[in-house]
């Protein structure tokens, strides 16, 4: 197994719910940018109708991922602030048992 890291507590905060997304290389693992958006989009059009995230721990923490490089490109205000952000945490964290692999190459 390789190197684990723990998810972070609800109130962890910005910078600690940044660091942990990209702990995941959406880009890399789901073949680029064109792909990993329309899987996104899929997440949170279910999100939206159902208020339900799924059980893919992958795929929650690719969705991630996305929310982290799109906030960096061009968010407002906090990165734990953004709607989806806490509810990918959680969920991530409720179904890993509090702690995933590191997975990609994480700069």
């Amino acid at each position: 197994m390789g190197e684990q890291v723990r998810v972070p507590a609800d109130d962890a905060g910005s910078n600690e719910f940044f660091r942990f997304a990209h702990t995941y290389n959406g880009y890399e693992l789901h073949g680029g940018l064109e792909t990993l958006t329309a899987m996104v989009q899929s997440v949170r059009d279910q999100w939206h109708r159902t208020g339900e995230l799924g059980e893919d721990v992958d795929l929650l923490r690719a969705c991630l991922f996305y929310e982290a490089r799109a906030h960096r490109h061009g968010g407002h205000g906090e990165f734990d602030q953004e709607p989806l952000v806490g509810p990918l945490v959680a969920r991530i964290r409720s179904i890993s048992g509090g702690h995933v692999p590191v997975k990609g190459t994480v700069a």
